[in-house]
């Protein structure tokens, strides 16, 4: 009889399971419910994929995250395991198709969304196939008190009547008390089994670092030949600072979710293979890449929660050995949060009279709109209804969240065109004065972005810096993206706005209770990750365990809380600690802070004052 644990051998490599991995599949395989919250880097993935491959039929997975779908079925079939997914992309025939092959071509899991599930057409064919185990994914979402809840997530319920003895598997990374309520009393699981393991790592060091040079402060905290992770907010800090760390002799790559698909591949593959060491990335990075040797997470902008927080900085040592994960801030940071972030919260109103705006700008009564579809012009809208763009976007994040409408960014308020060829490539090409080099050539010189992102350009004035009409600027821009040179887009509108919901004051009123705990929930992550920030006397491990309800727990001793506590010099011995340091010799106020783990900034700069110490022309203290 084929055990778990050959399975996993099998397809996997590995000797054994991580606890608990075993002790859920187990469970599973006795038939029973199970809700498992385990942190980042637990491998929750093969629970569900071992005990979908130790029983006949097929493992129908719900996940609310296309890229994560797709790299999941891509490993499954890389390793010889039949799966498909139905994203929603899919026409009526391409579905159909893949359902017959689910029926009839021995696939062993079935991946999709749940809004897809809602299809009638889905469930029917559902209903006929072999299905021995349904795996809910980021299953936190089901609650409105989870920290990225769905409305469709209520739906998957649906499946008790479809599928009537199939057992549910749900996981999570993070879940508090009532979350893990909601989970099992919405998918109707009979008496579960609960497993929740600490969402801290015992390997994992947290800190918090106060400096004025973030890359300056990385290249002094991370060896050359360390693999790491910088997450950023914005997709043009991402190779800003992959390009300035690449001079200093890193091996670096950047990521985002606007790159192309190669480029992402490539970039990807670089960085697991190694010849990248230090990736700098949005948020779009990381899910469901299992790389065990990762040292160090950087977190170069505050996250947008604590919950996101871990699960990023949970990507940091998955081999067990002692890792680093680490928020890099200065007082900037604090007062952008708190302006940009924290106030920019809409309130329930707000989100009203955006809703309603919406419909009126595309002049639709009470009681129409549902699939309309349009392109808006954001600063237009914002304009015309006084509303303040940032509260404007987030209250229409909101209503997205709340299945109301579905926004999607396509930048082009702006015309803007980004550069396909490679760096050699492009000088190839003006040196050999081909199509449109005069273009390409000025685009080098006046937009650094260029290679890299879509570039916001003004035909008029750089037509005239050519001389060249605009038309024929355009022309030939237009040219060069059909010979694949550039991809070139003309000004039109920024947003793409779908409505989801016929326009009713009784449809929102339904919703008022769910956006209220949302904005709520949201506003109570921003204030966690302010305070888990600005803490100072609490063990980070201990703070983050305390924000999800676990008990019990020691200090660390570790982190940077903790190093503090247990440094007990006063003010004179930190300044002769500070001399004696520089005795040997001259430093950056950087790297002498990086010998204490309190601030010592202070003492710098008292020593200075005292002439006790000197500011020499390479920037260092001696």
């Amino acid at each position: 009889m084929t055990k778990p644990v050959d399975i996993l051998r099998q397809y996997w490599g590995y000797a054994d399971f991580r606890k608990p991995q075993g002790q859920i599949i187990d469970q599973v395989l006795q038939q029973k419910d199970v809700v498992a919250v385990l942190p980042t880097g637990s491998g929750k993935s093969i629970i569900y994929q071992v005990s979908g491959l130790l029983q006949t039929g097929i493992t129908l997975v719900i996940s609310p995250l296309v890229a994560l779908i797709e790299d999941q079925v891509n490993g499954l079939n890389n390793r010889g395991i039949k799966s498909i997914a139905l994203t929603g992309s899919l026409s009526f025939a391409e579905l159909q198709r893949l359902l017959d092959n689910a029926a009839f071509g021995k696939v062993k899991f079935l991946f999709l969304s749940p809004e897809r599930l809602q299809n009638e057409y889905v469930q029917k064919r559902l209903e006929n196939l072999p299905i021995n185990l349904i795996a809910v994914d980021e299953a936190h979402c089901i609650s409105e008190w989870g920290h990225d809840f769905r409305p469709s997530y209520l739906k998957i319920n649906l499946l008790r009547k479809i599928l009537p003895e199939v057992p549910f598997l749900a996981l999570t990374a993070t879940a508090k008390s009532r979350v893990v309520q909601d989970i099992t009393k919405y998918l109707e699981m009979d008496a579960p089994v609960i497993f929740k393991e600490s969402v801290v790592r015992n390997n994992i060091r947290y800190k918090v670092d106060y400096v004025g040079d973030k890359l300056l402060g990385i290249s002094h905290l991370l060896q050359k030949e360390e693999s790491a992770i910088a997450y950023v907010r914005t997709r043009k800090r991402t190779y800003q600072f992959a390009d300035n760390l690449a001079q200093q002799s890193f091996k670096t790559g950047f990521f985002h979710g606007g790159l192309p698909f190669d480029v992402k591949k490539k970039s990807l593959e670089d960085w697991l293979q190694n010849r990248s060491r230090i990736m700098f990335a949005t948020n779009a990075f990381g899910m469901g890449i299992d790389k065990p040797d990762v040292r160090k997470v950087f977190h170069l902008d505050l996250p947008s929660s604590l919950e996101n927080y871990v699960q990023e900085a949970g990507r940091a040592g998955r081999d067990g050995k002692t890792s680093d994960a680490i928020i890099l801030v200065n007082d900037e940071d604090i007062d952008r949060f708190e302006s940009r972030y924290l106030a920019m919260i809409p309130d329930v109103e707000e989100v009203h009279k955006v809703y309603n705006a919406l419909y009126n700008h595309f002049y639709i009564a009470e009681g129409g709109g549902m699939n309309a579809e349009h392109n808006l012009d954001f600063v237009h809208f914002c304009k015309r209804f006084d509303l303040d763009p940032f509260k404007a976007h987030n209250a229409m994040m909101i209503l997205d969240s709340e299945e109301l409408i579905t926004m999607q960014q396509v930048k082009r308020f702006y015309s803007t065109v980004r550069i396909l060829l490679q760096p050699e490539q492009v000088r190839n090409y003006i040196q050999n004065k081909r199509l449109g080099y005069k273009i390409l050539n000025a685009l080098i010189r006046t937009h650094t972005d260029v290679l890299h992102l879509d570039t916001k350009i003004s035909p008029f004035p750089m037509a005239e810096k050519l001389s060249m009409k605009s038309s024929e600027l355009v022309s030939q821009l237009q040219e060069l993206h059909q010979r694949e040179i550039v991809d070139f887009k003309v000004a039109g509108s920024d947003l793409f706005i779908r409505f989801l919901r016929d326009r009713s004051t009784y449809v929102f009123k339904e919703k008022m209770k769910s956006i209220q705990h949302r904005l709520e929930l949201k506003r109570d992550q921003l204030k966690n990750v302010l305070a888990y920030v600005l803490n100072k006397t609490q063990c980070r491990s201990a703070f983050l365990a305390t924000y999800f309800e676990e008990e019990n727990i020691e200090d660390c001793g570790v982190c940077d809380v903790c190093q503090q506590k247990s440094f007990r010099l006063n003010d004179d011995e930190i300044m002769q600690a500070v001399l004696d340091l520089l005795q040997e010799q001259c430093l950056t106020k950087m790297e002498i802070q990086n010998h204490f783990p309190v601030p010592v900034e202070k003492h710098i700069d008292k020593l200075l004052d005292n002439k006790r110490i000197r500011f020499d022309d390479s920037r260092k203290y001696c």
